[in-house]
């Protein structure tokens, strides 16, 4: 048939986004009368694109008609990311704008399909481009997590996000607790104690590491279960961190532990955590168990009751007493249940739950732990555009009176501002500044600065004031904090030694040209090994994608590794003889929650709060700091 108008190309669009439409349908979404919809319909029907049948319209499915479709821009959403799928599988990489380009939509429409595609494990995005998913066989957990259900797989999820490396955890044999073991990275430096030989089984297969300690030595086959005997308890000196006890049921304001479960371990457990986490699956509301759980003795200690979105608020303040820690756990966010709340906060997360991440997000809980008039919605993004604005929009749904953003994504803060004040809702930017906001975080300024002391104090002392190499491992792309801490600790590098070199050379991870390893490897095999390099180090992942090279190809006494942001992994580095590694800026990301609650009550309560408020600067050393 002749090229299609707008009219036609618009039916289009709309029936092949519906098993079939009627002529009423069409008349009325387009606002044009049935007699015009059915003489724009004629040439589709008599060209094989329609099919009309008792006055049902649908498409004629045919690989002609779809590559018509496609050719005119009009594919439907699920076909347009089927298509996708499949020019990836002819071609391994493809632009996003040749994308667009082909399938004959804006580059947003089709970054909004990859985002999609990508959050279902299909496709991986890269700088300006996408290829499929492939993953290897080697790559993460051995174990399967689709033997769990998906209430346990969301609340393993959001359990995992209270332990921090060197913390000592119990697990019971519970479903989410076995989720939760399938889930730990074999290196995860966590002292583990259960009562459950499947617990056990579960880290054996996932080759975890470090030593797994039960609770008691009589082991019961049937119940698989390790017990205390009448006259035997848990060492005294024993504190656990976090104590996660998966409950079988609840009713009658009293949680129920398995049939099958040791009271008396349960209890011994408790007398030792200083945390206890209770988990109990939406699906057994309201049925009476056998062994009543002791809440009111632990209820101190214990800081959350989680619980699946399978239940919503009205009947979760029916069922749940008002002291309760209840959260409501989904999958992309939380919700802390308080009956009569005075203030609403949202707190809009990145999903990337590195260390530094993490800390921030639990300490944020726990500092809305202690507030028993605030109730607080947790939504998470991928850091992206798209999904850090639908976070956001979902978040405004609820009714929120503040919102707390890190969602660490710079090209979202404009519409994060702009949105809030429009909606004249107060906002906290954490780490990065959105305008018209509240700033919490680094004060970059001053970060960089303390590198450049430490590293300026070093090379004073030991290498006469001079340095033959300086080279700088960061992110590729314009990320401002990076930049300006980097040009701070020049500043006073340049202040206070006499000779630094005249290039600076940069190792940026994310380069769509460049294999980051490979310049890595070039640059320390030209450099002599006996000449001075000082290592600026701003991203752990790049540090421990580097270190082992460093080491291999220079000298310890004549190379310096200055951190920006202290980990756990860090510190470890720090403790091996003859680390190369001077020391790393701290920004003591476990006290952001409290201070970041404080700003929000104030703003809340219609107090005065200063513009930027910074967290407190540390710089951490290693133990000796002469080689």
């Amino acid at each position: 048939m002749e090229e299609m108008n707008q009219r036609q190309l618009a039916l289009l669009k709309i029936i092949t986004q519906r098993k079939f439409c009627t002529i009423s349908d069409l008349a009325d979404r387009l606002k044009l009368s049935r007699e015009t919809i059915r003489k724009e319909l004629v040439p589709l029907q008599n060209a094989g694109i329609l099919i009309r049948e008792r006055g049902k319209i649908r498409f004629y499915d045919t690989r002609q008609n779809a590559a018509l479709l496609e050719s005119s821009g009009v594919l439907s959403k699920n076909q347009r990311q089927e298509r996708i799928l499949q020019l990836l599988t002819d071609d391994k990489e493809i632009r996003i704008s040749t994308l667009a380009n082909k399938l004959k939509v804006s580059v947003l429409t089709i970054r909004n399909d990859l985002s999609a595609l990508e959050l279902k494990g299909k496709v991986l995005r890269k700088h300006g481009s996408a290829i499929l998913f492939e993953p290897s066989i080697n790559q993460g957990s051995s174990s399967d997590l689709t033997e769990f259900s998906p209430r346990a797989n969301i609340l393993a999820k959001h359990s995992i996000m209270h332990i921090k490396p060197e913390d000592t955890i119990f697990l019971d044999g519970g479903e989410v607790s076995r989720c939760i073991a399938s889930s730990l990275p074999p290196l995860t430096n966590l002292s583990i104690w259960t009562n459950n030989l499947m617990i056990l089984e579960v880290l054996r297969k996932n080759r975890y590491a470090y030593p797994i300690q039960v609770t008691g030595s009589a082991f019961s086959m049937e119940k698989q279960r390790f017990s205390l005997s009448s006259h035997q308890g848990l060492p005294n000196s024993l504190i656990i961190d976090k104590a996660f006890i998966c409950c079988n049921s609840y009713a009658g304001n009293t949680f129920f532990l398995s049939d099958d479960e040791d009271a008396s371990t349960i209890e011994a457990v408790c007398e030792c955590a200083a945390k206890i986490y209770l988990i109990l699956d939406s699906h057994f509301l309201d049925i009476q168990g056998k062994l009543a759980f002791p809440y009111k003795r632990y209820i101190s200690k214990i800081q959350e009751v989680l619980i699946d979105d399978g239940i919503g608020s009205f009947r979760a303040n029916t069922l749940f007493s008002r002291q309760d820690p209840l959260i409501i756990c989904g999958p992309g966010y939380t919700y802390r249940n308080v009956r009569k709340h005075q203030h609403r906060i949202g707190f809009l997360v990145n999903k990337d739950r590195n260390y530094f991440v993490q800390a921030v997000h639990n300490s944020l809980l726990e500092a809305t732990a202690t507030c028993k008039s605030v109730s607080l919605v947790i939504r998470e993004c991928d850091g992206d555009y798209t999904s850090a604005v639908q976070a956001l929009n979902l978040l405004l749904q609820e009714n929120i009176d503040l919102v707390i953003d890190y969602s660490l994504c710079m090209e979202s803060l404009m519409y994060i501002g702009e949105k809030c004040l429009a909606h004249d809702i107060r906002l906290i930017s954490v780490d990065y500044m959105a305008p018209g906001s509240i700033y919490f975080g680094a004060d970059n300024a001053s970060a960089g600065r303390i590198a450049g002391e430490h590293a300026s104090l070093y090379i004073n002392e030991h290498w006469n004031s001079s340095v033959d190499h300086l080279l700088v491992l960061g992110k590729y792309g314009y990320e401002p904090i990076t930049k300006l801490r980097i040009s701070s600790a020049l500043e006073h590098l340049q202040k206070s030694v006499s000779r630094l070199p005249d290039t600076i050379h940069t190792i940026e991870w994310g380069h769509p040209e460049v294999n980051p390893t490979q310049e890595l490897v070039r640059l320390l095999k030209q450099t002599p090994k006996d000449e001075p390099m000082l290592i600026l180090a701003f991203n752990l992942r790049h540090l421990l994608a580097s270190y082992d090279l460093i080491l291999q190809y220079r000298e310890s006494n004549n190379t310096i590794i200055v951190g920006h942001n202290y980990t756990k992994q860090i510190e470890e580095l720090m403790k091996i003889g003859n680390s190369p590694i001077l020391g790393c800026v701290h920004y003591n990301p476990e006290a952001y929650g409290q201070n970041i609650m404080d700003l929000a009550l104030r703003l809340l309560e219609g107090g005065t709060v200063q513009q930027r408020n910074y967290t407190n600067l540390t710089w951490i050393a290693r133990k000796s700091n002469s080689k």
